[in-house]
């Protein structure tokens, strides 16, 4: 069974009902975690799952909300029997690297128990981050000094997923997408209910465009996550936006939420 576990569906401004940025895509001999955003390692015990059983983490860019529970990830794993991959752009390693540093300066080089894997930051890039699993990037708009990247995973004879967040609609997140069986793809604001706002002026979408998003890249079914504390309180609303009258399979995932995903025939 190939799974995404939703463990945070907020941007940067958590509330009660949503925490920041994270996901779990589990498949059949396979777990790989998504974002490291403030207090990951407790939703992923609400879960039942261990730091120790991450082995794998995948981050877009440098934001806090992103990454700023990476350096107590690392330490929960300190007795883990693996080390932990990383794959990101060359700045966020770097982020993560300081990170650890700056939370843990007393501690030894060898407590960081982390191999780097560089996505590039100027191309198409793609690694093979277990037998049968291909993790495949791109880099897409994004504010100054924090590179930002989608993600594709495609399993060997199951489906695919592609995570797209912080940036506007582009060309490269629906080429990257195409033909995905779930697009999860950020709706900071809601065109319906923040008709004023300019979300471009700010490196994010709306539900209406992550909808358009799915549609231009042939995807059946999309996730809306990165959710403004404005509007994650109206998910009904956002998957009508999103849906715009097509037959466009929409959800807003809460946090904890488990959702299966399947391949296309």
């Amino acid at each position: 069974m190939y799974e995404v576990v939703f463990l945070g569906t907020a941007n940067a401004f958590p509330t009660k009902r949503r925490s920041c940025s994270g996901l779990l895509i589990e498949a059949p001999g396979f777990r790989m975690l998504v974002e490291a955003s403030p207090g990951i390692v407790s939703r992923l015990d609400r879960i039942g799952v261990s730091p120790g059983d991450i082995r794998r983490i995948f981050i877009s860019h440098s934001h806090g909300d992103h990454t700023l529970g990476f350096p107590t990830l690392v330490l929960s794993r300190i007795r883990a029997a693996t080390r932990l991959q990383v794959y990101a752009a060359q700045d966020t390693l770097s982020m993560l690297q300081m990170l650890w540093t700056l939370a843990y300066a007393d501690f030894d080089s060898n407590y960081l128990k982390c191999d780097w894997h560089r996505m590039s930051e100027r191309r198409p890039d793609e690694v093979e981050v277990a037998p049968g699993v291909i993790l495949r990037t791109i880099v897409v708009p994004y504010p100054p000094g924090a590179t930002t990247l989608a993600a594709r995973w495609d399993f060997e004879d199951g489906p695919s997923v592609t995570f797209v967040t912080d940036t506007i609609p582009n060309t490269a997140s629906i080429q990257l997408a195409q033909g995905s069986d779930l697009l999860i793809h950020e709706a900071t604001y809601s065109a319906e209910l923040q008709p004023n706002e300019d979300p471009a002026r700010h490196f994010h979408s709306t539900a209406r465009q992550a909808g358009e998003v799915a549609r231009q890249a042939g995807c059946p079914r999309l996730a809306l996550v990165h959710l403004g504390p404005e509007i994650s309180n109206y998910p009904k609303v956002l998957v009508q936006e999103a849906r715009a009258d097509t037959d466009l399979q929409v959800i807003v995932p809460e946090d904890g939420e488990r959702v299966r995903v399947d391949a296309e025939s």
